[in-house]
């Protein structure tokens, strides 16, 4: 009987193994179709995107497959009909394309039959990759479509019969196939390409070393590690959790050490991650959804989305900075890192493929060419570090080390968009329904009415709308919520496109930030064993910049350089002086404990710098001058009465 179960769990070990292979393969050849795709057209728009939702589906069922062979024969057979469902529509598709195309008006039965096929497994791939939330808000959203007759007020429309339905959402090349699959399909997998060549070829570790020799340098720099490191591993990986998960396992454990409590050192780990996402240039891939949906340039997308994500990260950076003036944290010892500055020299290899992107950005390439290019710089850089790698016993031992990386690096960077693809074609589901319906629009006059002429209670409806929808969703998905249901309100009101999408977008990523979800927090309390709702708290609190900046695009739009260089300039002055001032006034200290009187000026002076009103600007530059000076002239009087104390 032993030898039997033996036999058994040897065979059950062998399908993994081949399963695995599979994953690999699949994976490899996606992303070499993909990186090909980037430079030559070789299949239509609608036929692209169709592989590129298969080559997911494959990876997603086939690692189902293999997480319940061994648990659950039931529902691993279910999974295998799945791939063989989604194999097989996909292929009827792709081969009907042009007829499908020439069909469009028109809903004969195997059209409607292979779309609904397809997207119940690409709304199952959703469930299990993201959870219930999107497909409940697919199906939803499909509901509506379906029995829109037989709703009341801004709510009705004419209804769509299901064959109308399946069609418009699939096999009439919209819905699934529209614009965030092709956002998905062109773009977005090059970056996760890109991301897992860089994680193969060491990159991650390179930036915690190169952060952890930065900490050398200032004070506070054991919490600086955190901010410096996810805050460039977030724009690589894109995933709030994720970034936590890998920078937090180091950052967080160093701060605790050093005096840090358990709820700032989660804090600081989970606003600094979650700030990931707005760094450019990737920006979790929204500066290209963004592009898409507005036809703003992406380069001028990322330009306009430096200023701020510098001023979020410096408001997290000086809360800690202070926090570790008022609790005594010195530098770091250059002695206990003594490796971490060579670091520096690695690091810059991986900086060179990001500035050639953003240079050929620059020079009006596409973003697929630049992407290519840089993909193929980052591979060049990954073999001139293996060749200098003295570990490596002979340069063919350092060339096999290097094809392994660069086929690691593919296998992560397809498994990574496979997620990602089933998400962007179940939310474009949701965007075909409700542009088709024009529910955005009754939605946006209805919060327009409520709103009257007050921009400020409009921005307050849209914020709410951003947190709410990104409970439980990934962030991207939130955002293409909020900029669908919540954009069009403030366009109509005045405000400029690029201004209006930059506020829901910010919105929906500090989603993580919010209770009652808070997936950033959740995870890093996790890793820190710290209260979650004390956790939320001082995140949002650290993470003050971004939940402020958003309102401030509306009433300082030269902060996304929407005016002159020098109100732009100015616009930046105001903000970090009310970052200065309202960190002191929370924290209570800056070179020594504050006095009642000077955290009064310090918040008095916050909020005349936060208000969008002229003369006040200026009374809040002058309030913070006189805080200056008043605490520096006490703090050198103790420090006189503190000398001549010991000289007695």
């Amino acid at each position: 009987m032993s030898e039997v179960n033996e036999a058994t769990m040897i065979e059950k070990t062998k399908t993994e193994i081949w399963i695995d292979k599979a994953v690999i393969v699949i994976a490899i050849i996606m992303s070499c179709y993909q990186l090909l795709a980037a430079n030559f057209t070789m299949l239509s728009a609608e036929q692209h995107i169709n592989l590129h939702i298969a080559f997911s589906l494959a990876i997603i069922f086939l690692q189902a497959i293999k997480l319940t062979q061994t648990k659950d024969k039931a529902r691993s057979a279910f999974m295998i009909i799945l791939l063989v469902a989604s194999v097989a529509a996909a292929t009827y598709i792709h081969f009907n394309t042009t007829r499908f195309q020439m069909s469009i008006g028109r809903q004969p039965f195997d059209k409607v039959f292979s779309g609904a096929v397809f997207l119940v497994v690409i709304l199952i791939a959703t469930k299990m990759t993201w959870g219930w939330v999107i497909p409940v808000i697919s199906i939803i959203a499909l509901a509506y479509g379906y029995f829109g007759k037989y709703m009341p007020g801004i709510f009705y429309h004419s209804g769509l019969s299901f064959s109308r339905l399946i069609t418009y959402v699939t096999t009439n090349f919209t819905g699934v196939y529209g614009m965030l699959a092709s956002v998905s399909a062109n773009t977005i997998v090059l970056f996760t390409i890109f991301g897992g060549l860089m994680e193969a070829f060491g990159a991650i570790s390179t930036i915690m070393d190169a952060a952890m020799g930065a900490s050398t340098k200032i004070r506070s720099g054991g919490a600086q590690v955190a901010v410096i490191s996810s805050g460039l591993i977030g724009s690589i990986t894109g995933s709030v959790a994720a970034n936590i998960t890998l920078t937090g396992a180091v950052s967080i454990p160093l701060m605790k050490k050093r005096g840090y409590p358990s709820e700032f050192a989660a804090a600081c780990e989970a606003a600094a991650s979650t700030g990931g996402a707005i760094l450019p240039p990737v920006m979790n891939a929204a500066a290209f959804i963004i592009a898409s949906w507005t036809g703003i340039p992406y380069i001028y997308i990322v330009a306009v989305g430096v200023a701020p994500a510098l001023l979020y990260y410096l408001g997290i950076a000086l809360s800690v900075y202070i926090k570790a003036l008022k609790l005594g944290d010195e530098k770091v010892k250059a002695e206990l890192l003594p490796q971490f500055h060579k670091a520096f020299g690695k690091l810059a290899m991986f900086v060179v493929p990001i500035i050639v992107l953003v240079v050929l950005m620059v020079m009006s390439y596409s973003p697929q060419k630049a992407l290519f290019i840089a993909v193929f710089t980052l591979i060049a850089m990954g073999l001139a570090i293996e060749l200098m790698d003295k570990s490596n016993r002979s340069p063919m031992d350092s060339f096999k080390k290097f094809i392994t990386k660069v086929l690691s690096g593919f296998e992560s960077g397809a498994k990574t968009v496979a997620g990602i693809a089933v998400c962007m074609a179940t939310m474009g589901c949701v965007v075909e329904i409700l542009t088709s319906t024009g529910l955005p629009s009754k939605i946006s006059q209805f919060a327009l009415s409520l709103a009257g002429d007050n921009l400020f209670v409009l921005a307050i409806l849209v914020m709410i709308t951003c947190l709410i929808f990104g409970m439980g969703m990934p962030s991207g998905s939130a955002y293409i919520l909020a900029a669908l249901l919540g954009a069009p309100a403030l366009t109509t009101f005045g405000i400029p496109i690029i201004v209006a999408h930059f506020f829901v977008f910010y919105f929906a990523e500090l989603s993580a930030l919010t209770p009652p979800v808070a997936i950033g927090c959740l995870v890093a309390s996790g890793l820190a064993d710290a209260k979650f709702l004390k956790t939320c708290i001082v995140s949002m609190r650290l993470a003050i910049g971004g939940f402020v900046l958003p309102f401030l695009f509306l009433y300082r739009p030269a902060l996304l350089l929407q005016g002159q260089w020098y109100e732009t300039i100015w616009a930046v002055l105001m903000v970090i002086s009310f970052m200065f001032s309202f960190i002191i006034a929370v924290e209570g200290f800056f070179l020594q404990k504050t006095t009642a009187f000077e955290r009064v000026i310090a918040l008095v002076g916050a909020l005349c710098c936060l208000l969008p009103i002229y003369v006040l600007d200026f009374v809040g530059l002058a309030l913070v001058a006189a805080l200056i000076v008043l605490h520096v002239i006490r703090f050198n009087k103790n420090k006189v009465l503190v000398r001549q104390g010991a000289e007695v």
